[in-house]
């Protein structure tokens, strides 16, 4: 489990994280929703232990990531940032590359293999050749989602459990390859892994994550199950409009409507 205790992040002199606390179980979805600036991406990289935390503590299976050295934390979660630049001209393969490197398997034979069985399951086999800045924005997230599959290409590895920390990974993708990706992440969590997302399609979120949690001003608002925290009275409280959420009869699942979304 990743486990985050009353954690406080201040960044620029500011406080940003007001004693967030979270548990991301193996075998489960979380998605981390809430409005622009509520501190979601802050969380995420606490997590992930990219930012230090101004109080409280993370630990990832019952141990503190701050005693953790980057090459043990790499082994343990893999992490998709919301954006990645690249300077330098590297191929489509060179990149995917590099998640073995960073959980230090990167052979060449084997390697070659895993990163083309990484990028077909993004759907984007017979792309190794290529330059990424060539691709669109979209492939461009496909390539470093299939990096991160590289570098924790098993969701439990020496009898532990493994995480994937997600940054809207599916803010540039089509409708198709939004569900190629959650299906992907979906599946991660079936066979034992752990995955945290940050997510802004509410529907997406409903229909793939087991626990939403909420976020406003740096706090957590509201978490549970979808159908416990998407509410009409959730949703105007977090997102300042009011909008409908209904249900599909077929799968019980909510949905928010933003065509009835009024300020």
């Amino acid at each position: 489990m990743i486990r985050a205790s009353d954690i406080s992040v201040r960044l620029a002199g500011r406080q940003v994280l007001h004693g967030v606390s979270l548990d991301a179980a193996p075998g489960a979805m979380t998605a981390i929703v809430g409005p622009n600036g509520s501190g979601k991406t802050t969380t995420l990289k606490a997590i992930s232990g990219e930012l230090t935390p101004s109080a409280g503590k993370v630990t990832i299976n019952g141990r503190d990531i701050a005693s953790l050295k980057p090459w043990e934390l790499a082994l343990k979660r893999g992490v998709l940032p919301q954006s990645t630049g690249i300077s330098f001209p590297f191929t489509v393969r060179e990149i995917v590359r590099l998640g073995l490197e960073a959980a230090g398997s990167g052979k060449a034979v084997a390697g070659d293999r895993t990163a083309d069985e990484a990028l077909e399951a993004v759907d984007l086999a017979g792309f190794s050749g290529r330059f990424y800045q060539e691709l669109s924005g979209g492939e461009q997230q496909r390539v470093q989602l299939a990096r991160v599959l590289c570098q924790i290409s098993a969701p439990v590895a020496d009898g532990e459990p493994r995480y994937l920390l997600l940054d809207e990974p599916v803010s540039s993708l089509d409708i198709r390859h939004q569900l190629t990706i959650m299906r992907l992440a979906r599946q991660f969590c079936a066979d034992g892994g752990g995955v945290v997302a940050v997510m802004h399609d509410l529907n997406l979120t409903s229909m793939f994550a087991d626990q939403i949690v909420m976020m406003k001003a740096g706090r957590i608002r509201a978490r549970g199950a979808p159908k416990d925290v998407l509410t009409d009275e959730t949703m105007e409280a977090i997102f300042g409009c009011r909008m409908r959420v209904s249900v599909a009869p077929a799968q019980d699942i909510p949905f928010v409507l933003p065509q009835s979304a009024t300020m």
